[in-house]
């Protein structure tokens, strides 16, 4: 018992002294190598139905606050909304994690350097974003994600609200044992309690009903977030669209990072009149993540305004990629064909590979409907 008092305390110290570090370095911003600050807060997110709880944690010099994390429908894995907090600190160059996995019931720790020149560079730089009444503006990122998966997967994103987001790093947590310490008061024994593990588990408003159902006497998927990021290929998106014009495009890939097009963005392929495609992004093509969702507006030939949602099957469509780019997909390029009917009731998904293969892909939500005319892009000026 002595043993694990002293290790748990050395956690807590190691904690609370890089956080006074972080303290100190923000006092001395008179110093000449004293990093900018930005407002900024974490966010912290699981997949579905795999819930944790820290035992302690921060990101550079800002405290994790929360402790109970869980997501309950999408988005999940990558999400910034929700933040704890923020605050004006200098950019995290490091994190220090302890957490329980519950599924798993074991706990973790990760304790690791991260990419603060990426970080800084994206703070730095910030993005254009659409607002409600059409305009465009200059935003700055303020949000640095954090997502944990079973067994020991970290993955960092900074973020934006629900977009954009752009991932950092992924880190690989190690495996601890950690027994609880006497003198812990009721709320604090709870992270060592079996019956709040079993509660938790059992809680439909913590792991959705139709989740535990679905996944009953199923193994953990170890490996399917490393597998979100891993499959990548060399595509980029077309849009169809009968005698009308493109809007704006927001997208978010399996792997959690997410963005957007605006529709001056876009060009029209001069074979084909009414497709349209992200001109970055035709003029390079290169490895991309798959398309977990995708909402797009366009002004279709009847003048109207449209708004389109889709949702994508991650196991649907990862075999139509495959069956397109094949044995050797560094060999191949493909273009993913969104087509919307005449009437503007129905799409069609298609992957066309530049090798001859192509593959339908049926997403499991399609919702199409009217955008608001006024503020939905395009604009004619």
């Amino acid at each position: 018992m002595i043993k694990t008092t002293i290790f748990i305390l050395f956690i807590l110290i190691a904690l609370w002294l890089t956080g006074c570090w972080g303290y100190k370095a923000k006092q001395n911003k008179a110093n000449a190598n004293a990093q900018p600050e930005y407002k900024w807060g974490v966010a912290v997110n699981t997949p579905i139905g795999y819930p944790i709880r820290f035992y302690a944690g921060r990101v550079g010099g800002m405290s994790i606050i929360g402790e109970l994390y869980s997501i309950t429908e999408e988005p999940d894995w990558g999400c910034a909304m929700g933040y704890e907090s923020r605050s004006m600190e200098e950019l995290p160059q490091n994190v220090d994690m302890v957490w329980l996995s519950y599924k798993e019931d074991c706990f973790y720790r990760l304790k690791t350097a991260i990419d603060y020149e990426k970080i800084a560079k994206l703070f730095r730089e910030g993005f254009n974003q659409r607002v409600p009444n059409g305009e465009v503006r200059h935003k700055t990122y303020d949000t640095i994600v954090v997502g944990i998966a079973p067994g020991g997967v970290v993955v960092l994103w900074v973020g934006y609200g629900y977009l954009p987001l752009t991932e950092i790093g992924r880190y690989q947590a190690d495996k601890i044992e950690l027994r609880e310490p006497e003198g812990l008061d009721n709320h604090q024994k709870l992270i060592f309690s079996k019956k709040d593990r079993e509660e938790v588990l059992n809680s439909n408003t913590i792991i959705p009903e139709d989740f535990r159902e679905a996944n009953k006497n199923k193994p953990i998927p170890f490996g399917l977030w490393d597998s979100y990021r891993n499959h990548q290929y060399q595509w980029y998106p077309t849009f169809e669209i009968p005698n009308g014009k493109m809007g704006d495009v927001h997208y978010q890939y399996w792997n959690g990072e997410g963005s957007f097009f605006f529709f001056t963005d876009f060009i029209a392929l001069e074979e084909h009149k009414n497709v349209f495609a992200p001109q970055e992004l035709y003029h390079n093509i290169r490895k991309l993540p798959l398309y977990k969702e995708i909402s797009f507006t366009y002004k279709a030939e009847d003048g109207i305004k449209y708004g389109v949602g889709l949702q994508f099957d991650w196991e649907d469509t990862l075999e139509a990629y495959k069956k397109v780019f094949g044995e050797h997909p560094d060999e191949v390029k493909a273009h993913l064909d969104i087509r919307m009917n005449r009437i503007n009731s129905y799409l069609t998904v298609r992957l066309v590979g530049d090798n001859g293969k192509e593959a339908f892909i049926e997403p499991k939500l399609i919702d199409i409907g009217e955008a608001n005319q006024k503020y939905a892009p395009p604009f004619d000026n």
